[in-house]
């Protein structure tokens, strides 16, 4: 395979096209796949879509660089292209290469990313191996080997590693000879930091980036949305006045682009924190539809988080707890939001535990480590109705900051108020309510008042089976007991025994006394 000269690929393309025979046109693409791919894109995108699907179709690697097929992959038409043993035995190695990369990300436009992770540490063994002239090349593909495999890993929500994968493929492009591809890696390593909340990071990249050529034409629209999408992830995060302005720029709901799920992230916080919730739920379902299943993924984790936090905003947390409780592993994002659900319903146990396992994780972002920090002191002032010193000063260290205004805004308002009774002067009281002053805050349901006639009849819904045997036991009259219990009903919101008990235990009023009205 040629892998360095644009001009012969050119050169030999353009014979092969005027010959007229398709199978002559495909062999030459394919030999030549790497500098037509980075040097003449138009030329080679004019060769593949002439040529009959019946051609494209013995050459998987040509078919995954036309155009229709990431369109058709995420909507009717998978692309999962397998390999064969007798196949593989008569490719040379560069051409292994190659296709393995293929496939890695035919699977991954597919919505299987859990097979392209696959196909990424295949590749990975491979770039492993005793080295290969080819790859040895400072002007050949190997960058771009790294940038795949980190941006694939970046869609399965492994941004640590990711980062470790881009990081090599920036160093390799700075020196590849095509400097836009140091742009390219870097833009993909803003938005790894930028999901994982180290914003300092993230913005720092896209700065160094701003002063690097710009890709070349078969990069130039997943890099911008890339860049796109960080800038955004780090506005949201801020809430910064500039934040409605790179929401507008980023990609459609049903773009083809690796950093879809990401834009989508930016938008569903956005909405949340300014307590849109109905909007968050339509952005999640036009940006679902628009896509093929994406189990085991970023987006898969996106779609989850914000579908359980759009529903719990919007006073539904029935739905929001059957969503929490039917999530499969699809990652820290979604974890989060169970643990919120949690938190609102009052099971402060099974959310400190999910908080322990959280900060337990070293690959877990800062962002994300910051948010369960937050979610275990939601917790203890939802114990105590106090908070510790050291917790309340980092939580005044954060408001002064300006870094997590979406994460308090979406916080409860009690957590908020206790911090802010640890601020040590004027000065910094006075900047700390300038930060706080327009943020809206969680406002957690208050604990219903019960008469000790229907804190009674609740105590008996566990153990008595029907409105009979309460009224027995309690020596009343069944017409007292059923308009206890509707009133009882009417103060927890609810219509069931089932829900009665469940909401009762939420607010701890199961083992409440009868002694008077409950505090």
């Amino acid at each position: 395979m040629n892998l360095v000269d644009d001009a012969l690929a050119e050169e030999e393309l353009r014979r092969a096209l005027s010959s007229g025979r398709p199978e002559a046109i495909a062999q030459t693409a394919m030999a030549n796949i790497w500098p037509l791919y980075t040097g003449r894109f138009s030329l080679l995108i004019q060769a593949i879509e002439g040529l009959p699907s019946a051609v494209l179709d013995r050459y998987p690697v040509l078919r995954a660089v036309h155009r229709m097929t990431p369109v058709l992959a995420s909507s009717t038409r998978p692309f999962k292209p397998l390999l064969y043993a007798d196949a593989s035995r008569a490719m040379s190695t560069d051409e292994l290469d190659v296709l393995t990369l293929a496939q890695m990300v035919s699977f991954r436009f597919s919505g299987d990313v859990a097979a392209a992770v696959v196909y990424a540490r295949r590749l990975q063994e491979r770039l492993a191996q005793a080295p290969v002239e080819s790859r040895e090349r400072v002007d050949g593909p190997l960058w771009f080997y790294h940038h795949q495999i980190g941006s694939t890993l970046l869609a399965a929500g492994d941004s640590a590693r990711a980062l470790q994968e881009l990081a090599t493929a920036r160093q390799l492009g700075r020196i590849s000879g095509r400097r836009y591809a140091e742009r390219i890696a870097l833009g993909r390593m803003a938005l790894a930091h930028a999901v994982r909340g180290s914003l300092d990071e993230a913005e720092l990249a896209l700065t160094r980036l701003a002063g690097l050529p710009e890709p070349s034409e078969a990069h130039a629209s997943a890099s911008a949305m890339t860049e796109r999408a960080a800038a955004a992830l780090i506005a949201v995060e801020r809430l910064t006045d500039d934040t409605d302005d790179l929401l507008a720029r980023l990609e459609a709901y049903d773009s083809i682009e690796l950093s879809w799920p990401f834009a989508l992230l930016a938008r569903t916080r956005c909405l949340l924190a300014r307590q849109r919730p109905d909007d968050a739920l339509e952005a999640v379902r036009l940006a679902s539809d628009a896509h093929p299943s994406q189990h085991g993924s970023f987006a898969a984790d996106v779609i989850g988080a914000a579908s359980i936090e759009a529903q719990l905003a919007a006073g539904d947390p029935a739905q929001a707890r059957r969503l929490a409780e039917l999530r499969d592993r699809s990652g820290v994002l979604t974890t989060l939001a169970a643990t919120r659900v949690a938190l609102e319903d009052s099971r402060l146990d099974v959310a400190e535990e999910a908080v322990r396992g959280l900060t337990a994780d070293p690959a877990l972002g800062p962002g994300h480590r910051l948010e369960a920090l937050l979610f275990g002191a939601w917790a203890q002032t939802a114990r105590t109705d106090e908070l510790d010193g050291a917790t309340a000063r980092r939580i005044v260290r954060l408001v002064l900051g300006g870094d997590a205004r979406r994460l308090l805004a979406t916080m409860p308002s009690r957590l908020i108020v206790l911090a802010r009774a640890e601020v040590e002067s004027e000065d910094e009281g006075t900047a700390f309510d300038a930060a706080t002053a327009e943020l809206g805050h969680v406002e957690l349901s208050r604990r219903p008042v019960l008469t000790p006639g229907e804190l009674r009849v609740l105590g008996m819904l566990p153990a008595t089976p029907t409105t009979r045997q309460i009224a027995d036991d309690l020596h009343l009259s069944p017409n007292t007991v059923k308009s206890q219990l509707t009133s009882l009903y009417r103060k927890l919101g609810c219509s069931t025994r089932d829900d009665a008990m469940r909401i009762a235990a939420r607010f701890q009023l199961l083992g409440a006394t009868t002694e008077g009205r409950p505090e």
